[in-house]
């Protein structure tokens, strides 16, 4: 089993909606307060993730303290910058676990910084859950280490099934130089070959990267009928408006990581189109996806993505783990160890016994400039 039992408590209302935020993870808890940890890419390359992650675990802090809190006490969001770097991911881990009063701990952004770590938490029995980091290495990355997004390794075989049903018989990957988008890779790579798909490419490149032309001049030689796009939405945009200048002509597929509103605005009609996966798809038959999409709206005045709607799942278990399994870390974890058919934004969430997620995703596709149900 994999997992671990740390909690931070969040109170973060930003523009005076949240109360209650602190960056200090050393910071003493008054008697009637509940600490829980967030820590995520605030500053950085990878900035907009991490405001999605405040935002996100911030609304779910202020419900719970708006409905009189968990058994009377407030809960308080402690918020720490790793900027989205292994490194510093390490510097957040030891600041955490150096506060015998957190008790949980909602992060890391990417999977390269939960994977460092993981250790710190693990050894002191602290239980972390990751909003977004999916590679499949997080799947032994320890006991108290659970995440709420399903692992790349579900994403890319799903994808590939996919793929197959389309009718895409040749497949160009590309996908960003992480623990990430290489997950993706390795399994898309086998998953491909058992649903007769031919994977005639598959180009990598850094985050981060503006240029794509000498990657799509390539593509475009072996005439594939798909490209997966193994990174995120906004070299997602990138890729479709650089292959348009290129008369590339090709479909597009991906994982939820293109899922968001901004793949729209940065890619306008080049992104028309597309397929992905996602699990937060408001305005369907999940009834905790709208709530969640009208208050996050109510809130911060504008529409929330996947990101958001993971951190707010993160923060919603352990924040229910504390109600139902106590206030204290083996209580959490012991909690989490066995939750089941719990009612997220993302879906109706379990936990395995690697404290991988386990949930079903929804087929989406571009169609008039926005998401609609695949059909």
């Amino acid at each position: 089993m994999k997992k671990s039992s740390l909690l931070l408590s969040a109170v973060v209302l930003l523009g005076g909606l949240l109360a209650g935020c602190s960056s200090k993870a050393t910071e003493q808890p008054a008697a009637n307060t509940i600490q829980i940890g967030l820590s995520g890419p605030i500053s950085g390359t990878e900035a907009q993730y991490g405001e999605a992650y405040k935002n996100g675990a911030g609304l779910a802090v202020k419900e719970i303290n708006d409905a009189g809190g968990i058994n009377g006490k407030k809960v308080e969001l402690i918020i720490q910058d790793d900027k989205g770097e292994p490194g510093e991911a390490v510097n957040v881990a030891n600041k955490f676990t150096s506060n015998n009063s957190l008790l949980a701990v909602i992060g890391h952004f990417n999977s390269s910084a939960t994977l460092a770590a993981a250790p710190i938490y693990n050894k002191n029995k602290i239980v972390q859950v990751s909003p977004s980091s999916s590679a499949p290495g997080v799947t032994n990355a320890g006991d108290y280490t659970y995440r709420v997004i399903t692992t790349d390794a579900f994403q890319a075989s799903y994808l590939a099934q996919w793929s197959k049903e389309l009718g895409y018989k040749k497949v160009a990957m590309i996908y960003e130089q992480t623990d990430f988008g290489l997950g993706l890779l390795d399994v898309y790579k086998n998953a491909a070959a058992q649903n007769n798909l031919d994977l005639v490419a598959s180009e990598a490149y850094v985050p981060g990267t503006k240029d794509f032309s000498t990657i799509l001049t390539k593509i475009k030689e072996q005439q594939p009928d798909a490209i997966f796009i193994g990174g995120f939405y906004n070299e997602a945009a990138l890729i479709a408006q650089q292959a348009e200048k290129l008369n590339l002509k090709t479909s597009y597929i991906g994982g939820d990581s293109l899922y968001s509103s901004a793949l729209l605005d940065l890619g306008k009609q080049s992104v028309e189109n597309f397929k992905m996966i996602g699990f937060f798809f408001p305005g369907g038959t999940n009834e905790q996806a709208n709530h969640f999409a009208k208050a996050y709206q109510a809130a911060y005045g504008t529409t929330p993505d996947n990101h958001a709607a993971y951190a707010y799942d993160a923060a919603s278990v352990i924040m229910e783990a504390i109600k139902k399994g106590g206030a204290d870390r083996q209580g959490i974890k012991t909690y989490l160890d066995t939750l089941k058919d719990f009612k997220g934004s993302t879906g109706t969430l379990t936990f395995d016994k690697n404290g991988d997620v386990q949930t079903v995703p929804q087929r989406l596709v571009v169609k008039d400039g926005k998401f609609q149900l695949f059909k």
